[in-house]
């Protein structure tokens, strides 16, 4: 967990500032939804703001945040499957019931 709280750490240190998209005004206008949306229909549209959304987590500070919260998840993963085990562990027979280190 920590390893990923320093890589966390370490993006949002080194991120750059988002580089100048030439399009993206463009892409934020009304004639380009509506064009979109004549071409592909609402789940086109759906579709590229996804797709925008997505791409942007990958990108500068929202990547540090990407990290931290991916991070978390995972660490709670583990946990919860360690303590589900260990719990499955200790409802064993004596004999089969394999021994730790806290015992």
């Amino acid at each position: 967990m920590a390893t990923g709280f320093a890589g966390a750490i370490a993006v949002f240190l080194t991120a750059a500032e988002k580089s100048a998209d030439p399009f993206a005004e463009f892409e934020k206008s009304k004639k380009f939804a509506y064009e979109l949306e004549r071409m592909g229909g609402k789940a086109a549209l759906a579709a590229h703001d996804f797709n925008t959304w997505f791409t942007g987590l990958w990108q500068g500070e929202s990547l540090a945040y990407t990290v931290a919260v991916l991070t978390i998840l995972i660490s709670a993963g583990y946990y919860f499957i360690a303590t589900g085990l260990e719990a499955e562990a200790k409802q064993l027979p004596e004999e089969i019931r394999p021994t730790t280190f806290s015992e």
